[in-house]
């Protein structure tokens, strides 16, 4: 079941809650009749739809909408007689990712909407009429959202998700926030002013099936990322198998170790992790340095984020399936370049970390073995 939402001006009730008004009504007559046609004609691969102009109950504004919109697929706005409800609840709307198209009876949206996609001089009435060019509009932006062809979550783009990318505001955030984390917990520690490149460290190494290693005086070389194989769609555990099992092919093992951090620095935690190490007649030996290599779990938070959580549902049909693979290389691809730049931005920015050329790598699985071969084996 498809559910879409149209929102407008909200007008009191005789029971003390908040209606729509006639003319947000009219609107989701227009969309059932419109999505009906779909239907007849083929257009759209879902065969069951609700649409709804929700009403919000007294002392419910709230969570009323939010039960609402969290179980919405579309939400569509009617701007006329545009009133301060609708902003607010396409402030929420747009925040959570969800996509949404306006209409409006005028020549322009207002200004505070301008920039985002709309029909203009829409023609509101209950029937779906081959006569109007706004009602063809509806028909088309309609059978483009609920079609195989198209990634929903591109309805929702705005100048400002552009700017980031295609993403929706939340997934920016989501991005964002969890690459500042990252850097400020992960990779400062490395990289700032006395951090753990450039000193000497001590600390130990535990090789599965070996007894601990303890060291003294190594100097951390160099910090890898190498992006999840399975794109997200994996776990963790699935992902750093596969990694390990393609550096099993050169040789190359991870094992767990930590750094200590220095007596004098009440501010510097000690940091834990893997590092390469070469094997031979299976035992792992102990690396000349200390080269960091991961998998970043931070990036596994991304699936939580507003639009996977929106599109990426358990009762999804046959067609759906066949292209949430696409749309999900999309999304990743895109929360990647943000996180990428996020980091970048960091590194730029951040007065502690005067190291311009950075030792930190960013990789992925089919990239590995080429930088393996820039590392060379001065470090394993």
């Amino acid at each position: 079941m498809k559910k879409i939402l149209v929102l407008g001006r909200m007008v009191p009730s005789y029971n003390e809650s908040l209606a729509r008004s006639d003319d947000t009504i009219t609107t989701a007559n227009l969309v059932l009749d419109t999505i009906n046609r779909l239907l007849a004609a083929g257009d759209i691969v879902d065969t069951q739809y609700s649409v709804e102009a929700p009403v919000l109950q007294g002392g419910r504004l709230f969570s009323g909408f939010m039960d609402e919109l969290l179980g919405s697929d579309l939400v569509i706005f009617n701007l006329t007689d545009v009133s301060p409800n609708v902003a607010y609840e396409f402030g929420i709307v747009q925040s959570l990712g969800r996509p949404y198209f306006f209409i409006c009876s005028e020549a322009e949206l207002p200004a505070y909407f301008q920039g985002e996609i709309g029909i203009l001089n829409f023609r509101n009435v209950k029937k779906f009429s081959s006569e109007l060019a706004s009602h063809f509009e509806l028909y088309n932006l309609l059978r483009d959202c609920f079609s195989s062809t198209i990634t929903p979550s591109r309805f929702s783009r705005t100048q400002i998700s552009e700017y980031f990318d295609g993403l929706a505001l939340s997934d920016v955030s989501a991005a964002s926030g969890l690459a500042a984390g990252y850097f400020r917990n992960s990779l400062r520690r490395f990289e700032r002013t006395n951090g753990f490149f450039g000193r000497r460290c001590s600390g130990m190494l535990r090789p599965a099936g070996q007894d601990r290693i303890e060291f003294e005086g190594k100097v951390p070389e160099m910090y890898i990322a190498v992006e999840p194989p399975s794109r997200l769609t994996g776990s963790y555990i699935e992902d750093f198998g596969i990694v390990q099992d393609s550096l099993a092919g050169f040789g190359l093992t991870l094992v767990d170790f930590h750094i200590n951090r220095g007596e004098d620095e009440a501010d510097f935690r000690n940091f834990g992790g893997h590092i390469l190490a070469r094997r031979e007649q299976g035992k792992a030996l102990e690396p000349r340095g200390l080269v960091v290599l991961e998998v970043p779990t931070f990036l596994y938070a991304l699936q939580y984020s507003a639009i996977y959580s929106a599109f990426f549902k358990s009762d999804l049909d046959g067609v759906e399936l066949e292209r949430r693979a696409a749309m999900e290389e999309e999304l990743f691809n895109g929360m990647i370049v943000r996180v990428k730049r996020s980091i970048d931005y960091y590194y730029r920015h951040d007065k502690e970390v005067p190291n311009v050329s950075r030792r930190f790598k960013w990789t992925t699985l089919e990239s590995l073995p080429n930088l393996l071969a820039e590392i060379g084996p001065r470090y394993l």
